[in-house]
């Protein structure tokens, strides 16, 4: 009985540590889709302002845990951000805005806080596009 119960609590040890991990790697990988997204919802919006010759933006709303893309006061989409992300007061940028041309309207850095720490994109206008830093 003795051994079972090693046995079984090596086996509880074992199992916990793989779902701590798992979860952190959850976390992460949920992270990294949603700067993905981000970027194609900024590429979204451009095109929209080209395509259509009006102004576009994104908005960060909901104390900063989603953004709205707007054109002409018309809500085009909303999206929020994973849950222990927000965008932070530090962030140089709190509207994502483009100029009917596409180009971008303002630049600077996001600045999201997660768990982890403080992750940083860079907006910067770079031959009539927008590129990233991460």
């Amino acid at each position: 009985i003795i051994e079972m119960l090693l046995v079984l609590s090596i086996v509880m040890v074992v199992s916990s540590s793989v779902i701590l991990l798992s979860a952190s790697k959850l976390e992460e990988m949920e992270e990294e889709r949603f700067y993905k997204q981000l970027h194609l919802d900024i590429q979204r919006i451009q095109a929209i302002s080209i395509g259509e010759n009006k102004y576009t933006y994104i908005y960060f709303i909901n104390n900063r845990r989603s953004y709205q893309a707007r054109s002409a006061n018309v809500i085009l989409f909303e999206k929020e951000l994973p849950r222990n992300m927000h965008l932070a007061d530090e962030s140089t940028i709190k509207t994502i805005s483009f100029h009917p041309n596409g180009n971008l309207n303002n630049f600077g850095n996001l600045l999201f806080e997660t768990e982890r720490g403080e992750k940083r994109i860079t907006l910067y206008i770079g031959r009539g596009v927008i590129n990233y830093e991460k």
